[in-house]
């Protein structure tokens, strides 16, 4: 349950919470320039979860085995499920080359998820829009430079422009523009709100709750301050899986625009694989993770 630190209920009532919540204090500061460069607890745990991440990675296959075992066995079976589930099963047998950034991508976005409820961190690295918006524009150009390394700068981007080649003229002018904002602009703009809009609003909802608990406890309103806190463990439980599924469908989408700019026609079998693979989450959960 977050400190009453975070956010203080005032005498004169209930304060919920603010998205300052997600601004905290910079410990110091470093003047370079023209960019003010400062260290707080999100680049703190923005760091922590890269380090993480790659030592983990790291320990896991540093001395692989035929037969793993211990750490190595866990990091393979990560690496299976991305692998067999997203990267092969979105993207083609070719999609194996794609599996290693693949598998980075989802753990680094895991954990960063996560941080949101783990005790003393309590801070989704991911609902700061920096974070996603990097990771958005990392896989933007990792699709881009594949489709054009496929098929060439120029059919790469006729096949984008143009998904309908037998079409008449006027059709093609009208859909050349929306084409090219959905698949240059659009892309990696959803990919990056969706992920920080459903930290954000769901480490927020969880703060209402708890920081409620915590008001309500002391006063003789008791009895609400314990359905808020009760209310607040079930979010937390529910925030967990929310946390598991926003970083597979960012890696399943990544996948699918991977597949799109490999396929012989601009977006259309990344959008295929994107439409099928949201089709196929379970109803409660797409809720959530696009409200």
């Amino acid at each position: 349950m977050p400190s009453g630190s975070v956010l203080l209920a005032a005498d004169d009532g209930f304060h919920g919470p603010t998205p300052d919540v997600f601004k905290p204090k910079s410990w110091f500061e470093f003047d370079l320039g023209p960019i003010d460069f400062y260290f707080n607890k999100w680049t703190a745990l923005t760091l922590f979860v890269a380090l993480f991440v790659g030592g983990f990675l790291w320990l896991g296959f540093r001395k692989a085995t035929l037969v793993p075992r211990g750490l190595q066995n866990f990091c393979e079976s990560i690496y299976d499920f991305v692998d067999i589930s997203i990267a092969r099963n979105v993207i083609g047998e070719r999609g194996k080359t794609f599996a290693p950034y693949l598998t980075i991508l989802f753990c680094f976005i895991l954990v960063a998820n996560v941080l949101a409820v783990i005790p003393v961190a309590q801070f989704p690295v991911t609902s700061r829009i920096a974070v996603p918006l990097i990771l958005a524009l990392t896989s933007w150009v990792i699709f881009n430079v594949v489709g054009i390394r496929e098929h060439g700068f120029g059919a790469y981007f006729k096949d984008m422009l143009v998904p309908a080649p037998t079409a008449p003229l006027f059709v093609k002018i009208i859909l050349a523009p929306i084409e090219f904002v959905s698949t240059i602009v659009a892309r990696p703009a959803t990919l990056a709100i969706r992920l920080f809009a459903n930290m954000f609003a769901g480490h927020m909802l969880l703060l209402v709750f708890a920081l409620g608990a915590d008001y309500l406890l002391p006063k003789p309103q008791f009895i609400f301050g314990v359905v808020s806190g009760v209310v607040a463990i079930g979010l937390t439980a529910f925030e967990l899986m929310i946390d598991v599924l926003q970083a597979y469908i960012f890696t399943v989408l990544t996948a699918a625009y991977i597949g799109g700019a490999i396929s012989s026609h601009g977006g259309d079998h990344g959008a295929d694989h994107a439409h099928d693979h949201e089709h196929s989450e379970p109803v409660a959960a797409v809720a959530v993770a696009r409200a």
